[in-house]
Parts: structure tokens; C-alpha cells; sequence
């Protein structure tokens, strides 16, 4: 959307037109008893609730409330622009903000939503953490996760390590051993190329690599296209490995990786830190510090 109006309507109106086309198109919440009746079917056979079913149930919630505030929102708006209520408080911020096609402060609040440059662009963030989360509720596990949709990436990480250890019960891993591990897939896979879902691990996709791009061909970090900051990465599987475990090549293999750090957003700030992925690159390259020197990192947004 587009701030400055058109056809000589004034703010109010621009705004409430705004409100009007966003109200038909919020998802509608999940509801409670549905929700608890589709995740018990998600581990139907299972003697405990998977941590990964735990973790959908969280981000569930949290959308819950995310749909709820913008509902509110976008509805008072409507009512104050209308003369039905007053207009005051986040609501002045909110009709400032919409009519810039920025996003009101309100649903930005710390932990409470997810970044974004413009209304559209938060938007149509919502609605594809609501279909991820959606399908996933009703059609079972997907073959590979969209990291980048979940308010907790980083419980998202742990659960999947902890199913791994579970995966490992008669050999008696230690959680305290297990590390992650991940590779990208080759040749390399988009989301839609995969057929079933990791034998153990996940698939994740949708993440950017900044300073860097992924050769498919030499399957390894390379340099990137000139005047392109930014490069898909293809789809990473990634696992969990047991350190106390490992025989000599796998430990030679994680200790000649990148380790790149991963961020929710462009702010490489601590609170936009996730994990870091170790990733294929050239042992020279490695050892010479390159990459490091290039701040090489994965994003999982760059709006």
C-alpha cells in the first residue's frame, strides 16, 4: 500500500480504506479445541508429544495473538475514523503509521511481531506464517521448514535436536552432545524439488546469504555476483550430531566449515541472532580468514 491518498479523499478516508481491504483478508485466529484435537493426531502412536509439536503449538499461540491485535486495531480504527469512538492513544500512531504504509508501533512492540520495511510487505508476512503453520496443523509435518516464519527459530533449532536424541534412545545420547550440524543440499534443492521430509534432522529454506553466494557446481561457499549483496540459499538440511559419537572424518568435516552466523533480519544485532550453521567452503579459504573478513552471514529476511 501506498501512503498520500488519491482522488481527493483526505487521510481519514485513504486510512479507512486501508483498514477495509486489510480486515478482509486477516486470517482467522486458530481455534482452541480444533488445534488441541489436530496436534494429538500429529503424534498419534507416539508415547510423548513431540518437541516439534510443542514448538507448533507455541508459534500457534503467538500468532493467535498477533491476529487478534491487528483485528482490534484495523476494527477501532475504522470505528474512531468514523466518529463511533475516540481517537487517541496507539490508535493516532496506527492511522499515522498506515497512512505511510508503515506498521503501527503497537504490533512491532519487542517480541511481538516481526520486522518489516512497509504494511504490505508485514502483511503478507502474517498470512505466510499463518498458511506454514496451517498446513502443517492439518496436512502433518511438511518436507521442509520456512525458518524464517517462526517467532522462535532457536526453539525451533532445539526441538529438532532433542527429536534426534530421541531418535537415539538405545545408544544413550547425552543432549548435552549433540551439536548441530547442517550441509546444503546437493546438487542443490529448491523447497519444491524435495520429495519426502529428512530421515533425521530438517529441511529449512528461504535463508539468504550476505557477502557470499553458493556455488551448486563446487558445492561450497564462493564470492558473490558483482553489485549483489544478497544470494538464495538453497535448501540445508540440517541435524543434530552426537560429538562423543563421531568418528575422525565427520569431526575433520565440521572442523573445516564456515560456521556462519544466522540472523532474523539485516541488524546483526544479539537479539537478532539465531544459531550458527557450518557451511562448505575452501580449507584455504577457511583457514586464511576470508569469509570472516567479509562478514559472511545467513539472513533470514532481508526486507
Amino acid at each position: 500500500k501506498s501512503g498520500g491518498g488519491g482522488g481527493g479523499m483526505s487521510p481519514e478516508e485513504t486510512v479507512d480504506k486501508i483498514c477495509e481491504d486489510l480486515l478482509s483478508k486477516v486470517p482467522v485466529p486458530f481455534e482452541a479445541e480444533p488445534t488441541k484435537v489436530a496436534l494429538r493426531k500429529l503424534d498419534a502412536g507416539l508415547k510423548k508429544t513431540g518437541p516439534l509439536t510443542i514448538h507448533l503449538k507455541q508459534e500457534i499461540d503467538r500468532l493467535n495473538i498477533i491476529i487478534r491485535l491487528a483485528t482490534t486495531t484495523l476494527k477501532n480504527l475504522r470505528l474512531a475514523i468514523a466518529g463511533t469512538i475516540a481517537l487517541s492513544g496507539d490508535l493516532v500512531d496506527a492511522l499515522d503509521k498506515l497512512f505511510n504504509a508503515g506498521i503501527p508501533a503497537a504490533w512491532l512492540k519487542q517480541g511481538v511481531s516481526w520486522q518489516s520495511s512497509t504494511i504490505g510487505t508485514w502483511f503478507q508476512g502474517m498470512l505466510q506464517r499463518h498458511d506454514q503453520l496451517e498446513r502443517w496443523l492439518n496436512r502433518g509435518r511438511p518436507r521442509a521448514y520456512w525458518m524464517t516464519g517462526f517467532f522462535n527459530p532457536q526453539g525451533f533449532l532445539t526441538a529438532m535436536k532433542q527429536e534426534v536424541n530421541r531418535k537415539h534412545d538405545k545408544e544413550k545420547w547425552a543432549l548435552d552432545d549433540v551439536v548441530m550440524d547442517s550441509w546444503v543440499t546437493s546438487p542443490p534443492l529448491e523447497e519444491s524439488q524435495l520429495k519426502d521430509e529428512a530421515k533425521e534432522g530438517v529441511y529449512v529454506y528461504g535463508l539468504f546469504l550476505d557477502g557470499c553466494k553458493w556455488s551448486g557446481k563446487e558445492n561450497r561457499l564462493v564470492d558473490s555476483d558483482p553489485k549483489k549483496l544478497f544470494a538464495p540459499l538453497p535448501v540445508l538440511h540440517v541435524t543434530g550430531v552426537n560429538l562423543a559419537k563421531q568418528t575422525a572424518e565427520e569431526k575433520k568435516r565440521l572442523e573445516s566449515q564456515y560456521y556462519a552466523p544466522a540472523y532474523r533480519v539485516k541488524q546483526r544485532t544479539g537479539l537478532n541472532f539465531i544459531a550458527t550453521f557450518p557451511l562448505n567452503a575452501k580449507e584455504q579459504e577457511i583457514k586464511s580468514g576470508r569469509w570472516i573478513m567479509r562478514g559472511v552471514a545467513l539472513l533470514c529476511s532481508v526486507d
